[in-house]
C-alpha cells in the first residue's frame, strides 16, 4: 500500500500514513510531514484529521507514529458530529409475543438489540445474572472472601464476559462495522480517541459506566431486558420453527426469533442445545496461565531508557512461538492490570485478566496459552458425562478447573508459581504481593496443566525471553489456570441465512456460539444476526 491515498479517506480527504514524531513533539508538526509527503506547498494544507495513532518503540528512539486524512485548504470539510443512539420515531410499543427473544447480554447480544432497535424493532433479552449493582456486589464477594455466586459472577451479568476483560477493543477483523461499534461506544462514552488507536481500549471501569447508559438507550426504546432469567430450553411449533424460550423457572416466553447470544462459559446451554437436537461442533482453543511481572519490568524491556516517559502508555508485548505443531501466545494482554477468578463452576477455577482506563496497578498480566485440538481434548477422569462427542471441550475445561482449585487449597485461591521455577519444574515460592484477589498458594502448575500444553508452555517461554531479554525472571509469576481463551464448541449455522440448520428461527451468534473472538467481533457478529432476523421477514417493525 502507498504512503498515501488520493481517496478514502472518511470526510473524502487524502490519507497519508506513517507520520513519524519523536517524543515530545507536538501533533502541530504533523502538517509539515503530510505536505512534505504528498508534495504540496504548506499552504495547499488545510485541515489536518488523525486517523489512527501508534507507538514504535522498537529502537533506539520511540516514535508516535500517525495516519491522517489531509484538506486542501479552502475545501468543504465535513463535520465530525458524535453518533446519537436513538430509536426511529414513531416505533411503538411492542406486544406479547412480538419482540425477538436475545439470550445473553454480552457484546453479540446487547449490539443485536441495539441493531433491533435502530431497525425499529424492540427485543426481550434474558440474562441469567444480575444487573449492574446486583454483579458488582456478587463481584467484591469472590474476591474478598472466596465466595462464588453460580449465576452472578465475573462472566455472568449484564455485558457478560467482556465487562470484566478490561475493556480491549482491538480486533483482526476488517469490517466497515467497526466503525460502527467504536462510534456507539464513544455515543456511550467511551473516550474519542478510540477512533484512532491502534490498540484502543476502554477499561472496566468505564465499560460498567457505559453498560449503564447502553441499558437506559434500550430500555427507554421500549426493549425488555429480564435479570435472572436462566434460559433452560427451546419452545418449537407445530411447524418446527423456533418460537420462543422456556426458563429454569418454568416460565415459557414466546416470539418469532431466538438470538443464541450466551457466552462461552453458559455451559449448561450448550448441554440442553446437544439434548435438543442443535447441531454442535468441537472447536479449537487454547488453555494455559497468567503471567503476571511487575508492569515497571516490562516498560524497561519494551522502552529502555524511554521508560517512565510521560508520553508512553505502559508497555504491552505480543509474544508467538511455534512448538512443533502447537502455538504458543500472548493473549489478552492487560498492562497495569489485575488477574481476576472467571470461575462459574463452585469447586472450579478458571482466571482472565483485566485493567482500568489507566491501567494504574503496579502489575503487568497476560495469559500465556498453548493452542488444543479436537484430539486434545480427553481427559483421564473426565467425571461427567460430556467426555465424549461435542461437548468434549467442555469436559476438558472442567478437568483443569477442578485439579487447578484443588492445587490452590479452596476458596478460589489461585495455584501459582515462579516462572523460573516453573522452568525449573518445582513449586518454590511466592513473591509477597500480586493483583490476583483472594489470594495465590504455592503450587507446580505442571501437576495442573497436561504435559502437552505445559511442556510446550515451557518452551515457549524460553523463545520468548530471546525476543524479551528480561522476561523470564523470577519477578514474574504464572497464576493457573486459563481456559477460557475461546469457545470449545461452534454452534452451526447455515452461512447465507445465519440460522441453525433444522431450527429455522434460531439464530447462533458471538463467542460463546464459535463465531467471534472479542468485545468488537461479538458486537459485529451481533449486528449482522439482527440483520439477518429483519432480512428474512420473522419480525415485523413496529413503526406507526
Amino acid at each position: 500500500m502507498s504512503e498515501h491515498d488520493e481517496s478514502g479517506g472518511e470526510g473524502g480527504g487524502v490519507l497519508v500514513r506513517d507520520l513519524a514524531l519523536p517524543l515530545g513533539e507536538p501533533p502541530s508538526a504533523l502538517r509539515a510531514l503530510a505536505a512534505q509527503k504528498l508534495g504540496w506547498r504548506a499552504a495547499d494544507v488545510g485541515d489536518v484529521r488523525v486517523r489512527k495513532t501508534s507507538v514504535d518503540a522498537r529502537g533506539d528512539r520511540p516514535l508516535k507514529v500517525y495516519t491522517v486524512e489531509v484538506f486542501r485548504a479552502g475545501e468543504d470539510v465535513p463535520p465530525e458530529l458524535p453518533r446519537e443512539l436513538a430509536p426511529p420515531k414513531g416505533m411503538r410499543p411492542a406486544r406479547a409475543g412480538e419482540m425477538p427473544i436475545i439470550i445473553g447480554t454480552g457484546p453479540a447480544g446487547l449490539w443485536a438489540a441495539l441493531r433491533f432497535m435502530e431497525l425499529g424493532v424492540p427485543s426481550l433479552v434474558l440474562e441469567r445474572g444480575a444487573g449492574l449493582s446486583g454483579r458488582n456486589d456478587a463481584i467484591r464477594a469472590l474476591r474478598r472472601h472466596g465466595e462464588l455466586d453460580p449465576e452472578s459472577n465475573l462472566c455472568f451479568g449484564i455485558g457478560g464476559a467482556g465487562t470484566y476483560s478490561d475493556g480491549k477493543l482491538y480486533t483482526r477483523k476488517r469490517d466497515p462495522l467497526i466503525r460502527k461499534v467504536y462510534e456507539d461506544l464513544v455515543a456511550l462514552g467511551a473516550p474519542a480517541e478510540i477512533l484512532v488507536e491502534a490498540h484502543p481500549h476502554v477499561g472496566t471501569n468505564r465499560l460498567i459506566k457505559m453498560l449503564g447508559r447502553l441499558e437506559a438507550v434500550l430500555t427507554d426504546a421500549g426493549t425488555e431486558i429480564r435479570y435472572g432469567a436462566k434460559a433452560a430450553g427451546l419452545l418449537r411449533d407445530g411447524a418446527g420453527r423456533v418460537a420462543g424460550v422456556r426458563l429454569a423457572d418454568g416460565t415459557e416466553l414466546t416470539g418469532p426469533a431466538v438470538v443464541l447470544a450466551a457466552g462461552h462459559s453458559a455451559r449448561d446451554v450448550y448441554r440442553w442445545l446437544h439434548a435438543d437436537g442443535v447441531r454442535l461442533a468441537r472447536k479449537p482453543f487454547a488453555i494455559g496461565a497468567r503471567c503476571e511481572h511487575p508492569q515497571e519490568l516490562i516498560d524497561r524491556i519494551q522502552y529502555r531508557r524511554h521508560a517512565g516517559h510521560p508520553e508512553l502508555e505502559p508497555a504491552e508485548y505480543f509474544l508467538t512461538a511455534k512448538v512443533g505443531e502447537r502455538g504458543v501466545y500472548s493473549f489478552c494482554m492487560c498492562p497495569g492490570g489485575f488477574v481476576i477468578p472467571t470461575s462459574t463452576e463452585l469447586g472450579h477455577l478458571n482466571v482472565n485478566g483485566m485493567s482500568n482506563h489507566r491501567r494504574g496497578s503496579r502489575f503487568a498480566n497476560a495469559a500465556i496459552v498453548a493452542t488444543v485440538e479436537p484430539g486434545d481434548f480427553w481427559v483421564e477422569r473426565p467425571g461427567d458425562l460430556d467426555h465424549e462427542g461435542p461437548l468434549a471441550g467442555l469436559a476438558f475445561q472442567r478437568h483443569l478447573e477442578a485439579a487447578a482449585f484443588a492445587a490452590g487449597g479452596g476458596g478460589y485461591r489461585a495455584p501459582a508459581q515462579r516462572l523460573t521455577d516453573f522452568l525449573a519444574g518445582k513449586a518454590g515460592d511466592l513473591p509477597e504481593s500480586t493483583s490476583y484477589r483472594p489470594g495465590i498458594a504455592a503450587a507446580d502448575l505442571r501437576g495442573v496443566l497436561p504435559e502437552r500444553v505445559h511442556g510446550a508452555i515451557a518452551r515457549a517461554l524460553q523463545a520468548f525471553e530471546r525476543r524479551m531479554s528480561g522476561y523470564v525472571t523470577k519477578e514474574a509469576i504464572l497464576i493457573g489456570v486459563e481456559t477460557t481463551t475461546s469457545s470449545p464448541i461452534r454452534v452451526e449455522r447455515d452461512e447465507a441465512t445465519l440460522m441453525a440448520p433444522g431450527f429455522p428461527g434460531l439464530f447462533p451468534t458471538g463467542e460463546g456460539a464459535g463465531y467471534a473472538g472479542g468485545i468488537v467481533s461479538s458486537a459485529i457478529d451481533g449486528i449482522k444476526v439482527a440483520d439477518a432476523v429483519v432480512g428474512a421477514g420473522i419480525v415485523a417493525g413496529l413503526l406507526r
